[in-house]
């Protein structure tokens, strides 16, 4: 393998797993958080954590409502907690692979595909549990609900994709070469 290959995969996967801590941080940051508050799931740091206080206030919940949703998240948090330890333990694999003498690139792929398939089933736990809340509200709580769980399925700000960075190109570079200037 090329040494620039090489430098370029490793510079990826250091992003990658700097990426994965931060979330990890802050996964076990809000975890922490939460044990303070009963029955609290955090779906965004900046708002209020979603529990049954929370749901009975914004969402005039019902007795019946709230002792469904305490059974639905109790279940989710258990699921959630699950998968997030599973990724966990693979982020400290593939940390550790990335950082051994002779990293092993089977090895580095099969952590990083297992930690996107955990992240994949966390967001499915997500859905499942917004979609069984959603099911007990009515046309009024269904759409505040919507609205606290935006967060979780929005893009991020923070993290951009290829062509939304702030720098120079974009659509606007389209067809220019490495000088910014079209070629003749």
């Amino acid at each position: 393998m090329k040494k620039e290959t090489k430098y370029k995969l490793l510079t990826l996967s250091v992003i990658i797993l700097a990426l994965l801590n931060i979330s990890t941080i802050a996964t076990i940051i809000i975890g922490n958080r939460n044990l303070n508050q009963d029955d609290s799931i955090v779906i965004d740091p900046e708002s209020s954590p979603i529990n049954g206080r929370f749901l009975r206030q914004e969402l005039s919940f019902s007795e019946e409502q709230m002792s469904f949703f305490r059974q639905e998240s109790r279940e989710f948090r258990q699921k959630a907690n699950d998968v997030i330890s599973n990724m966990n333990r693979y982020k400290t694999e593939l940390y550790k692979e990335i950082h051994s003498t002779a990293p092993d690139y089977v090895k580095i792929k099969a952590y990083s595909d297992s930690i996107g398939f955990k992240h994949a089933r966390l967001k499915e736990h997500t859905a499942e549990f917004y979609l069984e809340i959603r099911n007990q509200c009515d046309s009024t709580q269904k759409e505040r609900l919507r609205t606290i769980f935006e967060p979780l399925f929005r893009d991020n700000q923070h993290i951009r994709g290829p062509g939304e960075g702030r720098g120079p190109g974009g659509r606007s570079q389209a067809g220019r070469g490495p000088n910014g200037h079209r070629p003749e």
